[in-house]
């Protein structure tokens, strides 16, 4: 009764046709990745060029169609946003140290590098940010609790991580102070203040973005009362 038909009386479906669709929507999701990866990639690369970014460019850039780049992303605000996540090393907080004050050292040293290093695409997504600031302002929508984030925590984030050890040890509202001033003296706006207003080289740049962050480490654990 059930010969002709594609599986069993039960609705079981051929083993071999699970396991080709299954590798069919592998196939699809990797490709997926692959051309969105290819996008970001190419915005990159066209930043570090000095050149504007449309989507059309990094459409063509990246030899995919512009039809299929708008699936990805709706502007080139949201590309340069998504560039500032995956162009930091995954390296970042790869064998951190234990000590707190080499720890911190360690993440405001990879990031200066990185972004000393490649300071065209790091000042270009600032300006991104910047600009989606205004955009937001024009459109009403900077009120308390109304604004839609501009800028992305990974730099909150990484000091948070490089000041964990000290979680159990300081205050929480002095740990919390501590996160907060650290974010503030390194990361592109610290690269910016040093190199265009102190006129410093990139080298001294990092020298004084980790004198900072130690300084007020060092602060903090003083200001402990049992310390």
């Amino acid at each position: 009764m059930t010969e002709g038909r594609t599986g069993s009386a039960t609705g079981a479906r051929e083993p071999g046709a699970v396991d080709a669709r299954g590798r069919l929507g592998e196939g699809r999701r990797n490709q997926k990745m692959r051309t969105r990866r290819a996008l970001i990639d190419a915005a990159a690369a066209l930043v570090r060029e000095g050149r504007s970014i449309t989507i059309s460019e990094v459409a063509d850039r990246a030899q995919v169609s512009v039809a299929t780049a708008y699936r990805y992303f709706s502007n080139p605000q949201d590309l340069l946003v998504e560039t500032r996540t995956v162009v930091r090393s995954p390296e970042f907080l790869a064998d951190l140290p234990a000590d707190p004050a080499d720890r911190l050292d360690t993440v405001v040293s990879r990031t200066a590098d990185a972004q000393l290093g490649d300071e065209a695409l790091w000042r270009t997504l600032l300006k991104t940010s910047m600009d989606r600031w205004f955009e937001q302002r024009e459109a009403g929508v900077d009120e308390p609790g109304g604004q839609h984030p501009i800028r992305s925590r990974s730099r909150l984030d990484l000091t948070r991580t490089a000041l964990e050890p000290l979680a159990a040890t300081l205050p929480p509202e002095l740990h919390r102070r501590l996160t907060m001033a650290v974010t503030l003296v390194y990361g592109v706006e610290a690269v910016i203040s040093a190199r265009d207003v102190c006129e410093l080289d990139p080298e001294e740049a990092k020298d004084v973005m980790r004198w900072a962050a130690g300084a007020l480490l060092e602060q903090a654990v003083r200001d402990v009362p049992d310390a």
